[in-house]
């Protein structure tokens, strides 16, 4: 599935860099192209099949899960939780 508007994001992170999550917000330190997506490989990793598309200041990762949603890394809790249900919505989340 392609996300024309994730160019427009990686774009704009200079200026839109800030995911709320409730009351959490996770500053964006970089976006991954979609053409460059590749499952991770990682020996940390133990769930279904994933990409890394970004991440965050502290160097955790935003995920998306094989089945649509975007999930967020945290490495201190070595646990993942759901951001949002697809990528096109993690987008219109990221703010000033």
């Amino acid at each position: 599935m392609k996300h024309p508007s994730l160019d427009r994001a990686i774009k704009d992170l200079g200026v839109r860099r800030t995911f709320r999550d409730g009351l959490r917000s996770i500053v964006i330190a970089t976006l991954v192209r979609e053409a460059d997506w590749r499952p991770l490989q990682a020996p940390w990793w133990r769930g279904k099949e994933v990409c890394v598309i970004g991440a965050d200041l502290d160097g955790n990762f935003f995920l998306r899960h094989c089945d649509g949603s975007v999930r967020y890394w945290q490495h201190s809790l070595k646990a993942d939780t759901v951001l949002t249900p697809s990528v096109d919505e993690f987008i219109r989340g990221i703010d000033y």
